[in-house]
């Protein structure tokens, strides 16, 4: 085999290696477990009340639903994953499949997907549940994709191939010439740097945009200039939200922005840019919707009831219903020229990566292809994106957490190494964002000099800001306190409740500091999640505050006021699992604006150079607290 086919084969053999651990792991755990087990381990909400029914984009069925505090906890439902609605009435199990369309605390909505439901068709008796589902699709389109990859033989694949599997990187004869571009004074030097070195080379470049640089402003006006000069633009992320959010902000610039993809899985603040909505708002639709009117009157007519039923009725009859087919076949034909007209016009398209292979997409050429979030991205699914472009940017942050690879085999194999990782040492063209607007300098100094050597500055708005009366900076460190985590033998993951009892502590100490301002309480374990999440709902002098409890990669991409990290580990070996992973640490810490707090054990931590580094950092800066301060009512 060539090296091309060994590398394309490798790809394709760690996909099948994740798609057969998710599809083995949903067996075991999910189809196999009580429902009370999958509630226990986050896979399900049960039961549920049904709050309310109504029809959505599409004509869709939207159901909204809740949970008592009783059943409520951590679990690991997301915005836009498939779920099942099911309800159970003694030995009856009917079941509806959907996907999560908005989650709050204990609400949720869910778009049916089954066609021509109706409101009386979901049962409102007996008890009913939400757990999720096992999804094929994204696997077979992965490695769809990548045996294409193999055999393109386009310009820019081809140069892209021969950097990975090579490591050949092929410079100046594909570097257009140094043009003059007009930037919008709101831009600083690195951003307009990046912007212009990107558009004036026609090979892969990659922009590197740490947290808080305004890589997602730094899309927006690339893409105005592209779309100035391209005739069409393709603009994909991992994850729906991130892709919301893009179509969102560049369709405020004024871009013809067609959002592309499953309607049940796209916000209502971009729904005005699906295909489904321009193709309503189009002068050719109600044309089209006449037909299938008329379509819809031939077929009642051919039904309707007569006593006398001969020969003449029969042609009759047969004749109504060709022309209902007739009639239906040409309102499809219709719709699919002006779904093509819309597509083909658009001049940006905005899609998850997966997405790209929708069908409406196919055999389209892009003059540019940008990847956001491309440190989040597989390298199978980004190839989707890719092989539909002449030009590839790619932007994001290989020093924060790579996308979940769940089997170990194929994280050997390297699926969890993304392209942003691999071209980040192969190509020159790799441009850093290095102002950020996010954090107090003190919060951002330590991931600066570790992660960045040092190349960040603060911007001057944010550089000291602070909350009121709050330090910026605290490590409260619990060693010698009696704290040891504990671990669930099920999940396997840990919790330590009295790190909680600190950070409860803190909070009620500065209330007065803390009322309006958004909180974040993150750990590295699920465990210690739900354990927190569930303290909360009982901590009755904290309900005025905004909190919210997640995991580090729950929180990645967000940002908070406020955020206490409880890092759980405390034990007399040392032993701090994947704590130890220093991107793990840079996400959560780069959460905070204004307030960051770190609570855990020194003694245990500290023997990991990675969390002394640490604590030396906070020692230098006098922001080393005791947990000993905050125990008074502890015992």
């Amino acid at each position: 085999m060539t090296k091309e086919q060994v590398y394309f084969k490798a790809l394709q053999e760690a996909v099948e290696c994740e798609r057969s651990e998710e599809e083995n792991y949903f067996k075991s755990v999910i189809a196999s477990s009580t429902v009370r087990q999958k509630v226990d381990n986050g896979f399900a909400w049960y039961p549920v009340n049904i709050m309310s029914k109504r029809y959505t984009i599409g004509e869709y069925l939207e159901v909204e639903i809740t949970r008592s505090e009783q059943s409520s906890g951590h679990h690991r439902i997301k915005e836009g994953v498939g779920v099942s609605l099911f309800n159970v009435q003694g030995n009856e199990k009917v079941e509806f499949s959907g996907v999560v369309s908005w989650l709050r605390n204990n609400k949720m909505r869910i778009i049916l997907q089954n066609g021509g439901l109706d409101k009386d068709d979901i049962p409102e008796k007996g008890l009913t549940g939400v757990e999720l589902v096992y999804d094929e699709r994204p696997y077979k389109v992965m490695k769809e994709t990548l045996e294409q990859a193999l055999l393109s033989k386009e310009e820019s694949v081809v140069r892209l191939k021969s950097l990975l599997v090579h490591e050949l990187y092929q410079d100046n004869p594909y570097s257009t010439s140094d043009q003059e571009i007009m930037l919008p004074p709101y831009l600083n030097d690195a951003q307009q740097f990046a912007i212009r070195s990107c558009l004036n080379s026609d090979n892969v470049s990659i922009i590197h945009g740490p947290p808080g640089t305004g890589k997602t402003t730094t899309i927006v006006a690339m893409i105005r200039q592209l779309a100035m000069k391209e005739k069409r633009i393709l603009v994909c992320a991992p994850s729906n939200n991130a892709v919301d959010l893009l179509a969102e902000k560049i369709s405020e610039q004024n871009i013809d922005t067609l959002r592309i993809g499953n309607v049940t899985r796209i916000g209502d603040k971009v729904m005005h840019l699906t295909l489904e909505e321009k193709a309503k708002a189009n002068t050719d639709w109600q044309h089209i919707k006449k037909v299938k009117i008329q379509a819809e009157e031939a077929e009642k007519l051919a039904g309707k009831f007569k006593r006398q039923f001969g020969h003449v009725e029969r042609e009759e009859r047969f004749a109504l219903k060709r022309e209902a087919r007739e009639l239906r076949k040409w309102a499809r034909e219709l719709e699919l020229k002006l779904s093509k007209d819309i597509v083909g016009n658009a001049k940006v398209v905005v899609s998850t990566l997966i997405g790209a292979a929708n069908d409406d997409l196919a055999n389209l050429v892009f003059d540019t292809v940008i990847i956001d979030e491309a440190s989040q991205s597989l390298e199978p699914e980004s190839w989707v994106a890719l092989l539909k472009g002449k030009r590839h940017i790619l932007v994001g942050d290989h020093k924060q957490l790579p996308p979940t690879v769940k089997s170990r085999n194929a994280v050997q194999m390297g699926l969890d190494k993304t392209l942003l990782d691999k071209l980040s040492v192969l190509t020159p063209q790799s441009y850093l964002l290095n102002i950020q607007y996010r954090m107090n300098d003190l919060i951002m100094s330590f991931s600066n000099d570790k992660f960045y050597q040092g190349k960040l500055q603060s911007h001057t708005a944010n550089k000291e800001k602070t909350l009121r009366n709050l330090l910026p900076l605290s490590f409260i460190d619990t060693a010698g306190a009696g704290f040891e985590e504990k671990q669930n033998p099920e999940s396997r993951s840990f919790l330590n409740e009295g790190e909680f009892f600190i950070i409860r502590e803190h909070l009620l100490a500065n209330r007065e500091s803390l009322l309006g301002a958004s909180i974040g309480i993150i750990s590295p374990y699920a465990e210690q999640v739900k354990f927190i999440t569930q303290s909360l709902e009982e901590e009755k002098e904290l309900l005025d505050l905004e909190i919210e409890a997640n995991t580090i990669d729950g929180f990645q991409g967000q940002e908070r006021d406020v955020i206490y990290i409880s890092l759980v580990r405390s034990n007399d070996r040392g032993e701090i699992g994947f704590l130890a992973d220093e991107r793990r640490l840079n996400v959560a810490m780069t959460r905070a604006k204004l307030a960051l707090n770190i609570i855990g054990d020194s003694a245990t931590l500290g023997k990991n150079q990675l969390f002394s580094d640490l604590l030396d950092y906070f020692e230098s800066k006098s922001a080393m607290d005791s947990a000993w301060n905050y125990m008074g009512s502890y015992y």
